[in-house]
């Protein structure tokens, strides 16, 4: 990749949202009692309605660092925002920008406005996940929640979170 992220095509987008949905158990909805996922790898939720802004920013800070430390022999993990857009992201490169004009016959206009995700679930569903589903953070906007999922990210974060005073219990 020559920039922090690569747009998904079609056919890949297709497939990681059928895993997602699937191994994930991913259940959108804005009701309350609905879990949005049901986790195999050990998970804990953090309340960001609770937090102050000062810990949200630190702790969105260290994210990247936390995403490279897990990559492995990978050099990326998806970004998805759901229902908008979908890429490849690699942590270890600053973020630059998040709104990119891609060029595209089928749109009206020539193309349309790609908006890579925040940390922060700000209004849709945010996803940072490691491309076998290992470890991500799954972000939920109506309740205000991040979910980190498996081992590598947990410890990763664990040392930020601890700092910041957010629970660390794992599930």
């Amino acid at each position: 990749m020559d920039t922090f992220y690569s747009i998904l095509d079609e056919e890949e987008s297709k497939q990681i949202w059928e895993r997602i949905y699937t191994e994930l158990h991913f259940q959108p909805s804005v009701r309350s009692g609905v879990l949005p996922f049901q986790l195999s790898e050990p998970y804990l939720v953090l309340d960001l309605a609770c937090a102050s802004e000062d810990q949200i920013d630190r702790l969105f800070a260290q994210v990247p660092e936390a995403f490279s430390q897990c990559l492995g022999e990978d050099n990326w993990i998806y970004a998805l925002d759901w229902h908008h857009s979908y890429f490849r992201y690699d942590p270890r490169l600053p973020i630059t920008e998040h709104s990119h004009w891609v060029e595209d016959e089928r749109y009206m206009g020539g193309g349309y406005d790609a908006w890579f995700p925040d940390f922060y679930p700000d209004g849709d569903y945010y996803f940072f996940v490691q491309r076998d589903l290992k470890w991500g953070w799954l972000g939920h906007p109506w309740r205000r929640e991040i979910w980190i999922f498996g081992d590598p990210l947990l410890d990763a974060l664990s040392p930020t979170l601890e700092e910041l005073g957010f629970p660390v219990k794992r599930v």
